[in-house]
């Protein structure tokens, strides 16, 4: 297929809060399918593209803190895949929705976030995370001369008691490694290359360890793409943001640390987990070239079957919805997310 050129490639690395790495890296994983000259923009200030040229947003991640400089404006075409929308209110804008309409169907990263966007009657498709498609720079070690590392930050620290747990479990003095950015204070693009710069030594050392026990899913995703030893622990295993790791091994609560007697890696669902990588990487590829949504015009049969899907589950949904809304059967969690 010929590919064609955009004027701009754009890829998305949140810049306003600055509190986890994980931001960096789904970055990271959208530019790993860009040209070298594409440009990183704020998640947060996706309006201001319009002072760049024309082009293409490879458009990930977690949206977002302010609606109000969203969407991007008339001049960049984006293609929203692994999206995850943390706060159900930001669809509840009429011309938020329309965007999502004009460009979907959208890829999302979790079931939640899938069945909103499908409850507003927008096209939607889980496509899973992108940073499953992170590879290793150097080679996985996996053996037992690495160190054991624990993973988290200051979002989600893990309880002094769990650390020892863990110790115990292992008979190996865990190495702690923080999941938090760097240089938070540095403008924009000077804190973007020394994020990234941050979160490729991180990577490194998550593949010369011998296992990485982590709470952060976008530590645990990277390490399942590379093929590191990784285990997620977690407070709440049913947490619906888990779902994106859960589908490929099984995650451990710390009620479960707190009981069983040997500690072992979770099988991981290594077909499964290939057969994830495989779409989400020939779709990215294919958007990038086409530099547009390949499912919204689609060439590939399996992508005009994901359309016809997503249009469907779309109308079904939301006749759903407002026939409970209209009827008073709509629970107080359906109608706090689903009225205007």
């Amino acid at each position: 297929m010929t590919r064609i050129f955009c004027m701009k490639q754009y890829y998305i690395i949140e810049g306003t809060v600055r509190n986890n790495i994980g931001d960096i890296l789904q970055g990271m994983a959208a530019a790993q399918f860009l040209r070298e000259d594409a440009v990183a923009v704020d998640r947060e200030q996706l309006y201001a593209i319009s002072k760049h040229s024309p082009g293409f947003l490879l458009a990930t991640g977690w949206f977002m803190h302010d609606y109000n400089l969203f969407p991007p404006p008339p001049n960049i075409i984006p293609f929203y895949i692994s999206v995850h929308v943390a706060n159900s209110d930001f669809l509840k804008y009429p011309h938020i929705r329309e965007h999502f309409r004009k460009h979907g169907p959208v890829g999302c990263r979790d079931k939640k976030t899938l069945y909103l966007f499908l409850g507003w009657g927008i096209p939607a498709y889980y496509s899973g995370c992108l940073t499953i498609t992170t590879k290793p720079s150097i080679p996985i070690r996996n053996d037992q001369a690495g160190a054991c590392l624990i993973v988290d930050n200051v979002d989600h620290p893990v309880p002094e008691s769990i650390l020892e747990n863990i110790e115990s479990l292992l008979q190996k003095k865990l190495v702690k490694v923080s999941h938090n950015p760097t240089g938070t204070s540095l403008p924009y693009q000077e804190y973007v290359s020394t994020g990234i710069e941050r979160m490729r030594s991180l990577l490194n050392v998550y593949c010369d360890a011998s296992l990485v026990v982590t709470t952060k899913i976008h530590c645990a995703l990277p390490c399942l793409g590379m093929g590191a030893n990784v285990v997620l622990i977690h407070p709440n295993p049913k947490d619906p943001r888990l779902e994106t790791v859960n589908q490929f091994m099984k995650v451990i609560s710390y009620k479960q640390l707190s009981s069983i007697k040997t500690f072992s890696i979770p099988a991981i669902r290594n077909e499964r987990l290939q057969k994830q990588q495989q779409f989400i990487t020939e779709l990215v590829e294919q958007a990038v070239r086409l530099c547009r949504n390949p499912i919204r015009n689609p060439v590939k049969l399996k992508y005009h079957l994901i359309k016809i899907r997503s249009k469907m589950l779309a109308f079904l949904i939301r006749f759903i919805v407002i026939l409970l809304l209209r009827t008073g059967l709509a629970t107080a969690q359906m109608k706090r997310v689903f009225r205007p």
